[in-house]
């Protein structure tokens, strides 16, 4: 199917820039997950309410979007082969994807065209549908035995900011102990001490992220798609690095499945850029293999 391209449209640069750096990395999964409220008081940002939503915006202007970036030259397409071939295959192309220049002034376009994003948007339904189908079993005995493991909720929920800046909470299993902050770095190792010890084990093989299936069929997620990020750390964006919202966020992705997912995503932008550019279902269902194979391995998705 030959779609044309549509331009990224890059949110201007009018969010406030707090000399305080905030949280440097999502995905703490501590908290009651009780709470619903959204975490920040964030003067220069309007949140318009809308069904549980709220729309991330920018009070000094009007037009979350601004004009669209110039044509890009012709480029070959990745359809994400190179994933699923031999290793050493796979490093050449990790080596060649990390290559690619992140300078401000590189141009990206969004793939794709609206009858891409309806397949898309099918297959997300009814793949997450037949999992949550399939893994009910597994999601209920992982719930029991997080509230057998330590005290406090078998889920956790989170704000995070989605496609045009919309906030939603994503669900998780809760992975740490129900004390520890709920909006502070996200470990980086298994002696966290904030981890549980059932936590450590299901944040290792992924399987904490089982509950976002909801949020997909809720359509706040994708199956493939940029890891979506806190709302602390999204409000210091840079014009490049709020190209990451033209998309839905997703459960898994370029970045989810490379040799840098132990760094932060915001080190690591060419992995969400370089999908966004080339999204296809072909790349899609490459991502997918690459992240089953690696759960089923018991090395989580990488």
């Amino acid at each position: 199917m030959n779609c044309p391209q549509q331009s990224i449209l890059p949110i201007r640069e009018s969010l406030s820039k707090p000399g305080k750096p905030s949280h440097p990395s999502a995905g703490s999964d501590s908290g009651s997950g009780a709470s619903t409220d959204s975490p920040l008081s964030l003067p220069l940002q309007l949140f318009t309410w809308s069904n549980g939503h709220s729309t991330f915006r920018s009070s000094n202007d009007n037009a979350a979007l601004a004009s669209p970036f110039p044509a890009l030259s012709a480029e070959p397409s990745d359809h994400g082969f190179w994933l699923l071939r031999g290793a050493l295959t796979r490093h050449e192309g990790w080596l060649k994807l990390s290559s690619e220049l992140l300078a401000e002034q590189r141009t990206y376009r969004l793939a794709g065209c609206p009858m891409t994003s309806a397949i898309k948007r099918l297959c997300d339904v009814g793949l997450s549908f037949a999992l949550l189908i399939l893994l009910s079993p597994l999601i209920v005995l992982i719930a029991a035995m997080v509230k057998l493991d330590s005290p406090g909720p078998a889920f956790f929920r989170q704000w995070r900011v989605g496609k045009d800046g919309t906030q939603f909470l994503l669900w998780k299993f809760r992975s740490m102990r129900a004390d520890a902050p709920k909006y502070a770095r996200s470990p980086i190792s298994d002696l966290d001490r904030r981890l549980t010890r059932l936590g450590r084990l299901i944040r290792r093989i992924s399987l904490d992220e089982l509950p976002q299936l909801i949020n997909v069929l809720k359509g706040e997620m994708t199956l493939v798609g940029p890891r979506p990020e806190m709302p602390s750390i999204v409000e210091k964006y840079t014009a490049l690095e709020r190209q990451r919202l033209v998309v839905k966020p997703g459960i898994t992705g370029l970045w989810q499945i490379s040799p840098a997912r132990a760094y932060p995503i915001h080190e690591n932008l060419h992995y969400d850029l370089h999908y966004i550019h080339h999204q296809n279902p072909v790349l899609d269902g490459a991502i997918l293999l690459r992240t089953f194979a690696a759960v089923i391995r018991g090395v989580g998705a990488v």
